[in-house]
């Protein structure tokens, strides 16, 4: 294929689980993407494993570079009208700090004349507002990126299977006993939706290899539903021991006094609709696991 075939798409967030997953599937697809994933540091083992992938190019940036994203565009190399793709997953910072990056990133985008903008949001339940701040700012930054002209596909993933395993940071341990033990109060039967970060970056990659099918689009992400009971027995079953949780007194009062809370609101009063099995009729590629896959291949791997 000759060089001036090759599509250049630009990953922010490249060494976490999404923007890894992402860079994952797309390298498989035979030479036609040059991926340049942005990286803060060239000798984390992340980064380096980025770097033996196929037609990936791992770039060093700023610690700050997703706060000066024209700054991470010039270190590439890449002109004005040559990244044809952007993927952009953000990580855990303040939602004033979040909306403030992503628009950034929007900003910086159009200047470069980007073709396709893969963003990577959340799972809003079809409610116009869930209360919850750590989402909504995801919609303030969807509805920035729809109303700036740049072509896009916006990824909205439910909870992440990937918080469960029991070497995720402590912040996760937090969360998942919230999940757990101080969610569902009114609704104990509700089916809580998961996805795979793999699949998350799948789908991601699938949108950029056809845009005909997903260009200016919305794609809801789920690839399993269980019961709060369910997800404990599963896990218990494929790794052999239950979740790893913290005190859940603290849990009860993050619950209360900080965005995880009004997240929890909203799973219990509301929770996730997604359509699986549409889902994978229309993404057969992705080939979505579901939990007790997901653990089964985490286990596997150590």
């Amino acid at each position: 294929m000759s060089s001036q075939t090759v599509k250049n798409v630009v990953v922010f967030g490249a060494t976490g689980q999404q923007g890894t997953a992402f860079i994952e599937a797309l390298s498989s697809h035979n030479g036609q993407y040059k991926i340049y994933a942005l990286s803060r540091n060239l000798s984390s083992s992340s980064s380096v494993k980025l770097s033996k992938l196929p037609g990936v190019e791992v770039v060093q940036v700023n610690k700050d570079y997703m706060d000066k994203p024209e700054l991470a565009f010039t270190a590439t190399g890449l002109k004005e009208n040559e990244v044809y793709g952007v993927f952009n997953v953000q990580g855990y910072v303040s939602e004033k700090v979040e909306l403030a990056q992503g628009k950034s990133i929007i900003v910086a985008s159009k200047r470069w004349n980007v073709k396709h903008f893969i963003y990577s949001s959340v799972n809003f339940g079809g409610l116009d507002d869930t209360k919850a701040p750590g989402l909504e700012v995801k919609r303030d930054i969807e509805h920035y990126l729809i109303s700036s002209g740049v072509p896009y596909t916006i990824l909205r993933p439910t909870q992440f299977m990937d918080n469960l395993l029991p070497t995720s940071p402590f912040m996760f341990k937090i969360s998942r006993t919230i999940l757990l033990r101080q969610t569902f109060y009114n609704y104990p039967e509700r089916k809580h939706q998961l996805i795979s970060s793999r699949d998350i970056g799948r789908a991601g990659s699938e949108a950029i290899v056809n845009p005909d099918k997903w260009l200016n689009g919305i794609i809801e992400l789920a690839g399993d539903e269980l019961t709060v009971k369910e997800i404990e027995d599963v896990y218990t079953e494929v790794l052999g021991k239950a979740p790893e949780l913290t005190y859940w007194p603290l849990a009860a009062f993050v619950k209360w006094v900080s965005p995880l809370g009004a997240m929890a609101r909203f799973f219990d009063d509301h929770g996730c609709k997604v359509n699986i099995a549409q889902l994978k009729e229309v993404l057969p590629q992705v080939g979505f696991e579901n939990l007790r896959s997901y653990l089964q291949r985490y286990k596997a791997s150590q």
